[in-house]
Parts: structure tokens; C-alpha cells; sequence
């Protein structure tokens, strides 16, 4: 077991030794520790998972994606209909109102995704609303959505990157992003009592929820405190003496020695986030023999995905091999072929004949959540003669070797945001861009043809190309599913299933 991240042996006999005192259960307030500070509610402002668990609870969209079918269904708008092929037309429900007592209805609706849209507003990951030309009010409770260009990804952007904002509210503010921090008030199943840098977050359940439903469950916990607690080991302590209710865990060793206390339970949930390694292929970093089919390969039939995994993801039975970078809830995930599968000799050979027997010195970059993940590939590359140092990176400096250039091999994850199609993830990897170590003129060509197509089986066959040729190239290999796991008292139960970038959404959390 590693020290690196523990109170030291004394002080964790010490804790293991103690019971939790009693969960917050009487006093319905749910306390859930997060890593990062959260100075707003709303994603928009500040895109992270700590912030993807608020915002999907405070705000919702107008349209739902029920993770359980992977259908569109109802929320805000209570129907559409396409008119023509540029056009919806929804028609929204009469009966929602804001936090502060406000209605819900059209001229919001038009509001927020004019704003969206807006190039002045510099919102990030605006490049998500391309397609959106424009919204029309018909009638107070009927909007018309405009495109640009026809879009197979538009219901699904409204359904996951466009939560509603009350249109009087927040104009108000002249910088938009004080709205979050200052005043977030959305029509979700809970509304925010207070937010502040020490205390965090406080919500407090919405008893006026008629839009929750199979999507966006109504929730059933009065109150819950986000507490802001950067240290891991301090998160641990707060939870084994009662200080929090519920942790989220990053490694197999934390996991499994929080497990061991009868007074705690730990739930993984699988979305659609996967741990995967990734190769410059076009010599950007300037490592010759990655530039050599032949390296790559070798180095992708140097590693055991399941044996690599299991030893230091946590998640339990969740942790299983991928075959590609996509999942099938995802509309657009198709692949025919699987990385090139384990052969330690094969390996060898293919590194002799490539000119390296005795291997060569290579640099691992990896990325919060996947560090000790590429200590274990390092360690078994090793075993063909491959010298890999690995730097553990955070995200910013992760984000700044990439745009240099400086980018060997990456030991990263992926969540695609949460959004349920591939072309997120296509155009992430490979769009000739920063991130994008491959160029690959083929799978470039593939991927712009597919966001062009509104038929669903057109773009199938698209992105199966993509993945395949990915695989074929070695240029990247998925390596295994990535749960995200929390630990919790007894008394909480948290259904699985959530696509949530956090791991998990409030509606789904609920006392025994």
C-alpha cells in the first residue's frame, strides 16, 4: 500500500480505530467534501466535475436524455417538433417557476440560448452551440429553436449544455458570472442557500419540483453542504470521525481501507469515463520511435489492460477493459476491431526489428485521477527494455505540455463532458488541433463528414472508422473503465447509472 497519500501508520490506526460519529441522517443535511472550491453553481462559469454535480442540481434543461434508454425526453418543454429541417418548435410547461418564486417560460427560454450564443459573452465550450443561430418566442409558452446548418447533436446539447436561466435575473448583472456566484437561482431540484469560499455550498431541496421524473428524479434529501477540502488525507479524517457524509475516492488503496469500517459503504458508478494511453504519433515531442508503427505497437502489446487495471483503479468489479473510445449509450459509438491484444515476446521482437532491442527512454505524461496508473505501465514497459519516466501532471500543467508540443505519452481519462455522443470525443482527439498528436488526414476527414449527416446509422459507420483506425494505428489504447467511487456512511444509498461528469447527481442520493 502507498504511504504518499495516508496520515502515516500511527494516525491511521488512530482513525481506524474510531467510530464515525452518527450520519447527518436525523438532521436531513447530507455533507459531501469536495476536492476543488466552487465559486459558482452554474457550469457555465467554471466547467469541472465539483461544479457538474451543482449545476445539473440548481438548473435544468429543456429537454432530459434518460440514461436508463438513451431517448430525449421531457423537462422544461413538455413536447417539439421539427418543422423544418432547421427548425423546432417546443412548446413548454406552464406550471414551473424559478426559486424566487418567479414563472418559468418563453421569454427565459429565448433568453438563455440567445445568450449562449452571444459572441460577446465568451462563454467556454460555446463552440458546443455552433449550430444555434437563433430562438424565436411564439407565445408565452411556445419557443421556436433556429439552426444554422441542419445538426444531429442539437437535442442533445439542449439536453445536457443549456441550463435555463430566469431572462430578468440575470441580465440584471454586468458581468454574467456574478450571477452564479452571487445570486444562482434556477427552477432544479434544489436551490442555493448560500455559497462562500469557507463554508461552500449549502442547498436546500425545491418542494415545488412538478418537472422531476424519470430523468431528474425529484430529490428526497432536505439539505445538503458541498464543504470545501482540498486534502485527501484531511477528507479521509472528516469522514471516519463524522465530519462529512460522503468522499469521492481516487485510488484502489483508499477505497479499499475506508471499505474494511463496517460503518461505511462505497458505490461505483461506471458513466462513461474511461482511463486510456495515448501516443505521438507525428513526432511532436520529438521521440523518434514513437513515430514507428511498429514502437506503438509494441508498447500496446507490452501491457495486460485487466491485470494493469485491476491493480490500481478503484472501483472493484466496475474496473473492466475498453475496447474503444466510446460506449454504446452513446449515440454514434460503433467499432468493429479491439487494441492489439497482450504478447509480452511479440512485443519484444517487434522492438528489435524496429531497431530498439535494447529499447529506448520515453517520458509519461499523466494527469490527475490516472497517476498511478502510469506508474504501473511504466513499470510494465519495463520489461521490454523501455525506460518510461512519469511525470504527474495537474491539469493545467497537463493542458500546457499539450499545447507545446511536449507530449510523448499521455496516461490520461476521458469523460467527454457526460455527453452522450462520440462527436464530442472525435473532435476532442482528432481535429488537427492542440491535442491532436496523430493528424491523421483520413480520420479528419471521417470525423467533419459525420457531424454533416443527420442519419444516425451514417454516422455509425463514420465513427467506427475513426476508432478502428485508432486501434488499427496504435495510436491510442483503452485501457479500462473508470468508475468513480465514493465512500459514504451506511445510511446513504446512491443509485448508479448517472452520466454526471462528478460521478453521480443529488436526485439519485437519498437517506435509507
Amino acid at each position: 500500500m502507498s504511504t504518499r497519500l495516508w496520515l502515516g501508520a500511527a494516525g491511521l490506526a488512530a482513525l481506524m480505530s474510531v467510530s464515525p460519529a452518527l450520519a447527518q441522517k436525523a438532521k436531513g443535511t447530507l455533507r459531501i467534501a469536495f476536492t476543488d472550491p466552487i465559486s459558482s453553481a452554474l457550469l457555465h462559469d467554471d466547467p469541472k466535475p465539483e461544479t457538474g454535480l451543482t449545476s445539473v442540481a440548481v438548473f435544468d434543461t429543456l429537454i432530459c436524455f434518460d440514461r436508463t434508454n438513451g431517448e430525449l425526453k421531457p423537462m422544461l418543454a413538455s413536447s417539439w417538433k421539427q418543422i423544418d429541417d432547421r427548425t423546432i418548435e417546443m412548446k413548454l410547461r406552464e406550471d414551473v417557476k424559478f426559486h424566487d418564486g418567479s414563472p418559468f417560460d418563453a421569454d427565459d427560454a429565448v433568453y438563455t440560448l440567445n445568450w449562449l450564443v452571444d459572441p460577446r459573452n465568451n462563454i467556454r465550450f460555446g463552440s458546443n452551440f455552433d449550430w444555434l443561430e437563433k430562438a424565436e418566442k411564439i407565445d408565452r409558452f411556445t419557443i421556436r429553436i433556429i439552426e444554422k446548418f441542419p445538426s444531429p447533436l442539437a437535442m442533445l446539447r439542449l439536453s445536457s449544455g443549456a441550463p435555463m436561466l430566469p431572462s430578468d435575473r440575470h441580465s440584471g448583472f454586468g458581468e454574467s458570472g456574478d450571477f452564479g456566484r452571487k445570486s444562482p437561482i434556477g427552477t432544479g431540484g434544489y436551490r442555493v442557500e448560500y455559497i462562500d469560499s469557507t463554508r461552500g455550498i449549502m442547498l436546500v431541496r425545491n418542494p415545488d419540483y412538478p418537472q422531476g421524473g424519470a430523468c431528474t428524479p425529484k430529490p428526497t434529501i432536505e439539505r445538503v453542504q458541498l464543504m470545501p477540502i482540498p486534502d485527501a488525507q484531511t477528507q479521509i479524517a472528516q469522514l471516519m470521525t463524522g465530519g462529512v457524509d460522503l468522499i469521492r475516492i481516487t485510488t484502489r488503496d483508499q477505497a479499499e481501507m475506508l471499505a474494511s469500517n463496517p460503518a461505511f459503504a462505497v458505490t461505483a458508478n461506471q458513466a462513461i469515463t474511461f482511463h486510456y494511453m495515448a501516443m505521438d504519433a507525428v513526432g511532436r515531442a520529438g521521440n523518434a520511435a514513437l513515430q514507428k508503427f511498429e514502437v506503438r505497437k509494441a508498447l500496446i502489446q507490452a501491457l495486460d489492460r485487466a491485470r494493469i487495471a485491476a491493480s490500481v483503479v478503484p472501483g472493484g468489479e466496475a474496473v473492466k477493459p475498453v475496447d474503444s473510445f466510446c460506449f454504446p449509450i452513446q449515440r454514434g459509438c460503433g467499432f468493429t476491431n479491439k487494441p492489439y491484444a497482450y504478447d509480452l515476446e511479440a512485443a519484444k521482437k517487434l522492438l528489435a526489428g524496429a531497431g530498439y532491442p535494447n529499447g529506448f527512454e520515453v517520458e509519461i505524461n499523466a494527469t490527475p485521477g490516472s497517476h498511478d496508473l502510469g506508474e504501473a505501465i511504466a513499470g510494465e514497459l519495463r520489461r521490454i527494455g523501455v525506460r518510461a519516466t512519469v511525470a504527474r501532471l495537474t491539469f493545467g500543467a497537463y493542458r500546457q505540455r499539450q499545447r507545446d508540443g511536449k507530449q510523448q505519452i499521455l496516461v490520461g481519462q476521458w469523460t467527454n463532458g457526460g455527453f452522450p455522443d462520440v462527436s464530442g470525443t472525435a473532435d476532442f482527439y482528432f481535429n488537427n488541433g492542440d491535442r491532436d498528436y496523430w493528424r491523421d488526414p483520413e480520420i479528419v476527414k471521417w470525423a467533419k463528414a459525420a457531424l454533416s449527416t443527420l442519419d444516425e446509422t451514417t454516422r455509425r459507420s463514420l465513427y467506427a472508422q475513426i476508432f478502428d483506425r485508432a486501434n488499427t494505428q496504435a495510436y491510442v489504447l483503452p485501457i479500462s473503465t473508470k468508475p468513480d467511487v465514493f465512500v459514504h456512511s451506511q445510511d446513504l444509498e446512491i443509485a448508479t447509472g448517472s452520466l454526471n461528469v462528478f460521478g453521480s447527481e443529488l436526485s439519485l442520493m437519498r437517506w435509507k
